[in-house]
């Protein structure tokens, strides 16, 4: 897909996930599982995850997205401190109205246990020490609806996660690792991504056939 070059930077990234998201309703629950799984073999492998004590993994929206309960199975496995994400509507200082907290999750059974919550009825964790306060992020798995070899993210539009890292760098001068994880489906030609000041690009992507840059750039 060309995204048009007359239109300007929230037209085009409108028009390019209406693109990618009915590309997504093509695609099989074998195929959905069979990547994940892919991803999830590439991730276990990949030294900046093995080196990152605690993680925050996103719950995945059931259809469209990298399937992420085996990877959050995997770093409990690990011994890893593991944070999952919460939307929040309630106004708080220095914060946007809408924004993001990492709660995190003591053990496995209480991602089980998750039932859906707020505007977006994701799975969510209502508790639990917020990553924001302690600073002690490692790595960032990020959801998305498109991805770019030159490791450029689109998200769904609300912010939520340029936000939290904004907040975050401002408040801790530091930032996680973030790593997209991407469908084969997700996929779009480098640069073709529209991209504003306030986005944040990734560290790597990782996609069921190869990570971006190449272990051997990183």
């Amino acid at each position: 897909m060309t995204v048009q070059p007359s239109l300007t930077v929230k037209a085009a990234k409108k028009q390019l996930r209406t693109h990618i998201k009915a590309r997504l309703k093509t695609i099989t629950q074998e195929s959905l599982t069979s990547q994940s799984q892919l991803i999830l073999s590439r991730l276990v492998n990949n030294p900046t995850f093995k080196n990152a004590k605690s993680v925050a993994v996103y719950m995945n929206m059931p259809d469209s997205e990298v399937q992420t309960l085996p990877i959050i199975e995997q770093c409990f496995n690990l011994n890893k401190q593991v944070y999952l994400p919460r939307c929040n509507t309630i106004p708080v200082k220095h914060r946007k109205p809408n924004y993001l907290s990492m709660l995190k999750i003591e053990v496995y059974n209480d991602v089980l246990n998750l039932q859906p919550q707020g505007k977006y009825q994701l799975l969510e964790p209502t508790s639990g020490e917020d990553a924001m306060e302690s600073g002690d992020l490692d790595l960032i798995l990020l959801p998305g609806v498109a991805f770019s070899s030159t490791l450029q993210r689109l998200g769904h539009g609300a912010g939520f996660y340029d936000e939290f890292l904004s907040t975050y760098r401002q408040k801790w001068s530091k930032l996680p690792s973030l790593i997209g994880l991407a469908l084969q489906e997700q996929i779009v030609p480098e640069d073709s991504i529209p991209v504003e000041d306030h986005d944040y690009g990734l560290d790597q992507i990782i996609t069921s056939s190869r990570t971006f840059p190449s272990l051997q750039q990183i």
